[in-house]
């Protein structure tokens, strides 16, 4: 009898390892050969998975991002209403959400170029906006004001993202959250 495999729970597999490989080295060093490699795989079971390597990091990036999605959701319900540890999930404050931003700032370069690219980040930044500001609405907040709120918390955890790598000494997860907190006090959800 043939043994049954998990396509689905293989292809999240290699994923993570690609993950991994991206945050370790940049997506330039991503390779099918160098994923098969730390996967465990043959290149002839990862390229049967993923058609080729823009394939591979794509399904890695949406991986990435549902993920991401999941540990807010689930922080948010943690929190018993408070949209800080939704928000404090997002943030670089550990190594599985630093390794996460690794793998969304490697694919925003790409997204630079490539039009279909570009057009996924663009609905991703739209859904999150969106309910960002769906929840600024549950606190309180009028529509036009939680719009505002929610693009200014986005924007700036996406700059303080991008500093917690380049200068991390001068941004640490409680200067983070320090940050986060000013913000929430100054749209009035604190």
């Amino acid at each position: 009898m043939p043994a049954v495999v998990d396509h689905e729970a293989r292809r999240r597999a290699v994923a993570e390892v690609t993950a991994d490989l991206v945050a370790k080295a940049g997506i330039e060093a991503v390779t099918v050969r160098e994923v098969a490699q730390a996967a465990g795989y043959s290149t002839a079971i990862v390229s049967h998975y993923f058609a080729s390597k823009v394939e591979l990091l794509f399904y890695t990036y949406r991986a990435t991002v549902l993920r991401a999605h999941q540990r807010m959701e689930g922080a948010l319900e943690a929190g018993g209403g408070p949209i800080r540890p939704y928000l404090a999930a997002l943030l670089p404050l550990n190594a599985e959400q630093r390794r996460d931003w690794l793998v969304w700032f490697a694919f925003w370069t790409m997204a630079i170029a490539d039009h279909t690219l570009s057009a996924e980040q663009q609905v991703r930044s739209r859904q999150i906006t969106a309910r960002v500001t769906s929840l600024l609405m549950e606190r309180g907040l009028a529509e036009d004001a939680a719009k505002e709120g929610a693009r200014r918390l986005l924007v700036t955890i996406y700059g303080m993202a991008s500093q917690a790598f380049f200068d991390p000494e001068r941004w640490p997860a409680e200067t983070q959250l320090s940050v986060l907190d000013a913000d929430l006090k100054m749209i009035g959800v604190a």
